[in-house]
C-alpha cells in the first residue's frame, strides 16, 4: 500500500501516514468529499466514521483508545485530528461539568464520549499528550457525547501569518464535522483565555453580535440577570458608540493621545467615514484581512476598497499589457509622480495638479494620463502611492505616505488588541455583560415531515413509571434518543431498535426492555410504521428495566436536585 513518509520523534507513533486515508483540510468533512454517507445516529455514525476516516493508534491516553485522523495542507504539510473514545464506565471523573454548565445536568449519563483535537503546532510531531484534556492551547478541542450533544471548549488560531488555522478556520472545520455527524446539539463555552475575549469584544463591537453567532450560536447564559433581549441589547449599544465621544470620554486617561491618534490615522486611511467604534473595528478587520506580504519590496498595505497594493515591478508590467510604451518610459513617469507627492506631503494632489506638474518633465501628456488612470495603490521601497477620491470636494486625489507612519510595523492586530484593552475593557459597562455572556448554543433539528434516502428519523424518550418519577426519577426528563429506520419496519420492529439505541446510549438503560410505544397501545405490533408515525416525530417508550441503583444517573452527577415538573420533558 502506497504511504507517505512523516517523521514522528516517538516510538509509539506511527512513521507513516496512510495515503488511503490522508485528506485534505480544506474540504475535509463536506459531504460530497466523503466516500460514505453518514446517515445515522451520532452514536453510530462516529463508529463509521473512526472506520472509515482514521487509523487508531499505537498509544492510549489513560486507557483510552487514540484515531488519528491525517491531514494536509499545501503550506502546513501533514498534521492530526484526534479522537479520544472514553468509556464513561471506566473513567476516574465519568460526569460532565460542562453539561451542568449548559443546563443539561438532568440529561442522563451517556457510555461513552469523543474528544475530537488538533494540537497546538508545536505539538504536531509528539503523541497526544495524556493531560490532553487540561490544555486551552489546541487550536480544536471539542467533545461530543454518544447521544449526539456536546461542548466547544476550545478554538484558537495561529499567530503568525499562516494562511491556515485562523480561528475561523478551525471553526469552519468544528462546523463541518458536527454537522457530517449529526450531532444534536454544541454548547460552546468561551472561558477567560485572551485570544478568544479579544475575538468576543472585537467582533462584537465591529458586528453588534457575537462571534459565535456568524456560526449559528445562540445566547444561552450569563451573568445572573443577563437575558438573551439584554445581552443583545448591550452589544449593540457597544458597536454604535461615537468615536468623538470615546475620545472624549479619555481625556484625562494616560492612552488619549495614542488612542486619538490611532483613530484619526485610521479615519485618514479610509475612504468613507468613521463615525462609530463599530465603523473602525470593521474597517481594520477589513484591513487586516487583506494585507499581503509583497516579497519584492518587503512592504504590507491595503486599501478598504480591497486592492492590495502591487509591488512597483508588478505595477509596471501590468500596464504594459494594455499600452504602447515601453516600460522604461512607464517608470519614468511613475518616479516623477513619486517626486512630486513627496514634495506636496502630507496633503496630497488633486490629478489635474500632479498632471500639471508632471507635465514639466514629461512631454507626452497621453503616457501621463494613462499612468495616472491605471494607479489605484501600489508599493516602491517603503512608500505606498493611493489614487482615492475626496468625499467632500468629489475630486481624484493622489497621496503618498511611508508605510511607518500607519503605526509600528503595520501592526493591526496590535491596534485592535490595544484598542479592546485600553478602550473596550476600560470603562464601559456593555463590556463587562458581553464578556460574562459566555455560553452560546447550536442545535441542529430533526428534520420533520421527510423521508431521506429511503429512511426516517424518530425521537424515543423514555417515559419512566408514575411510581419512578415520583420516587427515583424526579427531574427533567433526558433527552430523548434518536433512531433512523425504513419507513416500512413495523411497530414491533421500532420496539427492538428503540431498546438498541437506548442501551447503546445510557448507563443507566444497560437492561431496559420496551414493552410499549406510548399512544399505540391500541395499534398492532405488525402495522407498519409509516401508516402511523411522520418521519421527525417525537414518539414515547415505556418500559422496564432502568437501573435505579446505579450512581451513572446524571451528568452532573445528581449534584442539583431540581424536581422541575416532568410534564413536557425538555432538553
Amino acid at each position: 500500500m502506497a504511504s507517505i513518509v512523516f517523521h514522528r520523534p516517538s516510538n509509539k507513533r506511527k512513521n507513516r501516514v496512510n495515503s488511503d486515508k490522508l485528506f485534505d483540510f480544506g474540504n475535509f468533512a463536506i459531504p460530497e468529499s466523503m466516500n460514505t454517507t453518514l446517515s445515522g445516529a451520532f452514536r453510530d455514525n462516529i463508529r463509521n466514521f473512526l472506520q472509515n476516516f482514521a487509523e487508531i493508534e499505537e498509544y492510549t491516553v489513560h486507557e483510552k483508545p487514540v484515531w488519528n485522523t491525517s491531514l494536509f495542507s499545501e503550506k502546513e504539510g501533514v498534521f492530526s485530528l484526534y479522537t479520544v473514545e472514553e468509556t464513561v464506565e471506566n473513567s476516574i471523573d465519568p460526569f460532565c461539568d460542562l453539561c451542568e454548565l449548559s443546563g443539561w445536568g438532568h440529561h442522563f449519563v451517556c457510555k461513552r464520549k469523543y474528544y475530537f483535537i488538533i494540537p497546538a503546532k508545536n505539538d504536531w510531531n509528539t503523541p497526544l499528550d495524556e493531560d490532553f484534556a487540561l490544555y486551552d492551547s489546541h487550536y480544536l478541542y471539542g467533545l461530543i457525547h454518544c447521544n449526539g450533544y456536546g461542548h466547544l471548549i476550545c478554538i484558537n488560531g495561529l499567530k503568525n501569518n499562516s494562511n491556515l488555522f485562523t480561528a475561523d478556520d478551525s471553526m469552519e472545520l468544528w462546523e463541518r464535522l458536527c454537522t457530517l455527524l449529526k450531532a444534536r446539539s454544541i454548547a460552546a463555552h468561551c472561558f477567560s483565555r485572551t485570544e478568544a475575549i479579544d475575538r468576543i469584544l472585537i467582533y462584537g463591537a465591529a458586528y453588534g453580535k457575537s462571534w459565535f453567532e456568524k456560526w449559528g450560536y445562540k445566547f444561552s447564559s450569563g451573568s445572573p440577570g443577563t437575558t438573551e433581549h439584554k445581552y443583545n441589547a448591550e452589544i449593540r449599544s457597544l458597536s454604535s458608540l461615537s468615536l468623538d465621544k470615546l475620545i472624549s470620554d479619555f481625556k484625562k486617561k494616560k492612552s488619549t493621545i495614542r488612542v486619538q491618534e490611532m483613530i484619526e490615522m485610521y479615519r485618514k486611511l479610509s475612504e468613507t467615514p468613521l463615525v462609530t467604534i463599530s465603523d473602525l473595528f470593521k474597517f481594520v478587520l477589513v484591513f487586516q484581512s487583506r494585507i499581503r506580504t509583497d516579497n519584492s519590496n518587503g512592504c504590507m498595505f491595503n486599501s478598504e476598497t480591497g486592492e492590495c497594493p502591487m509591488g512597483f515591478q508588478t505595477f509596471v508590467n501590468s500596464m504594459t499589457k494594455d499600452c504602447r510604451w515601453s516600460a522604461k518610459r512607464l517608470e519614468n513617469v511613475l518616479f516623477v509622480i513619486i517626486d512630486q507627492l513627496k514634495e506636496h506631503k502630507p496633503n496630497g494632489m488633486s490629478r489635474q495638479e500632479l498632471r500639471d506638474e508632471s507635465r514639466k518633465c514629461v512631454g507626452d501628456t497621453g503616457l501621463i494620463d494613462f499612468v495616472l488612470k491605471s494607479i489605484k495603490c501600489f508599493a516602491v521601497d517603503n512608500q505606498i502611492i493611493r489614487r482615492s477620491v475626496n468625499p467632500l470636494s468629489r475630486l481624484t486625489e493622489f497621496t503618498i505616505c511611508e508605510t511607518s507612519s500607519i503605526g509600528p510595523g503595520l501592526n493591526l492586530t496590535k491596534d485592535l488588541q490595544f484598542l479592546t484593552k485600553n478602550v473596550l475593557a476600560a470603562g464601559y459597562s456593555e463590556t463587562q455583560v458581553i464578556l460574562a455572556s459566555n455560553h452560546f448554543v447550536k442545535e441542529w433539528p430533526v428534520v420533520t415531515g421527510k423521508i431521506v434516502d429511503q429512511s426516517m428519523k424518530l425521537i424515543c424518550k423514555v417515559l419512566p413509571s408514575f411510581d419512578e418519577m415520583e420516587t427515583e426519577l424526579k427531574r427533567r426528563l433526558s433527552p430523548g434518543e434518536v433512531v433512523v429506520v425504513e419507513p416500512w419496519i413495523t411497530i414491533a420492529d421500532l420496539k427492538m431498535v428503540a431498546q438498541c439505541a437506548l442501551r447503546d446510549t445510557y448507563c443507566i438503560m444497560d437492561e431496559f426492555e420496551v414493552d410499549q410505544i406510548g399512544g399505540l397501545r391500541k395499534i398492532e405490533d405488525e402495522k407498519v410504521l409509516f401508516s402511523v408515525l411522520e418521519p421527525g416525530a417525537q414518539v414515547w417508550v415505556r418500559g422496564h428495566g432502568l437501573d435505579l441503583h446505579t450512581e451513572l444517573r446524571y451528568e452532573d452527577g445528581g449534584r442539583k436536585t431540581s424536581t422541575v415538573s416532568n410534564g413536557g420533558g425538555g432538553q
